[in-house]
């Protein structure tokens, strides 16, 4: 019989003892006495004086869940402050290793420098092949200045990608020109999310890393960025633990209304992604995340659900 096995017959016996235990399952005293003991470890029963206590099973499995939650919660504040650290220490290490970088590095390293260094260094290096694009913008101002021609090249490129992502600080809510910015990017795929306290701006793109060149800057004006698939991984675990903990941005509209609205009107759904300029695939993501936003399995009742909100928003009775 394992401990187990031990503590449903305590439950079936009602045992008050451990003596009496022991005489009911037939066991040595000892042999009882020591799975009785690591039971109450597990917090299954307790011990005082040889009196068995032990509390009903769903509200012992209940503090179980509770406690190990807090201690997974408390593992993962402690590993994403370990990740985080490592990442701090990583602009500095890259300067260091860029003065040695030979052709035949495995992790080449680039830099840029200037009032657009973070945008120029993802123009220089990013790949279109890649399926995702993470960021993290503390300073989202910078978006708003931007030139519309590097916009609409953000845009364009964001396009072909299965996921693009970018956490902003939660300031962003009370700025209608900001969430109006963002408005604008969720129209290419782009999801935001925001978060009280993000600890630097910094992005992955495939297996490429991008930091500044002092780690904790809102929009650096020198930034570095290695190709390195385990590098790349990291700043995703980072990032990964930073989404979960962020929350969506309420916008006024979703990114797939442009797409119903033309589909509407009869266009074909991979006519009405070219027209909008966005990749087909983009497209259909959007329509399938509306679908699941209206519980409908069908393009015609994605159809009906949709209008009858457009029309219920619009005052339409």
């Amino acid at each position: 019989m394992d401990d187990d096995g031990l503590l449903a017959l305590i439950y079936r016996s009602r045992s008050r003892t451990v003596a009496e235990l022991a005489t009911f399952a037939h066991l040595d005293p000892a042999d009882v006495a020591a799975r009785v003991a690591r039971l109450e470890e597990r917090g299954a029963v307790t011990v005082r004086d040889g009196v068995l206590t032990y509390p009903e099973p769903a509200a012992w499995a209940a503090r179980v869940i509770e406690d190990q939650t807090g201690a997974l919660r408390a593992s993962a504040v402690a590993a994403t402050a370990q990740i985080e650290q490592v990442v701090a220490q990583l602009p500095a290490m890259l300067r260091h290793w860029s003065v040695g970088e030979s052709s035949g590095d495995v992790a080449p390293v680039f830099a840029r420098h200037g009032p657009h260094a973070a945008e120029d260094l993802w123009y220089d290096t990013s790949r279109e092949s890649t399926g995702s694009a993470w960021g993290v913008f503390p300073n989202v101002e910078r978006f708003v200045s931007t030139d519309p021609a590097r916009a609409a090249r953000f845009g364009a490129a964001f396009a072909g990608k299965q996921s693009v992502r970018g956490l902003v600080p939660r300031s962003v809510v009370g700025e209608p020109h900001l969430v109006a910015m963002i408005e604008r990017y969720a129209e290419v795929g782009v999801e935001f999310r925001m978060l009280d306290a993000l600890p630097s701006w910094f992005w992955i793109d495939g297996d490429l890393l991008a930091l500044p060149s002092e780690w904790g800057e809102a929009w650096p004006t020198s930034v570095l960025g290695v190709r390195n698939a385990p590098l790349a991984a990291l700043g995703r675990s980072l990032f990964d633990e930073l989404w979960r903990r962020s929350e969506a941005i309420a916008v006024t509209d979703h990114s797939w209304t442009p797409l119903l609205r033309h589909m509407r009107r009869g266009i074909t759904l991979d006519s009405a992604s070219r027209a909008l300029g966005i990749n087909p695939r983009t497209g259909r993501r959007r329509v399938a995340a509306a679908m699941a936003h209206y519980g409908v399995s069908t393009l015609f009742a994605l159809g009906v659900a949709w209008a009858a909100d457009a029309d219920r928003t619009a005052g339409v009775e």
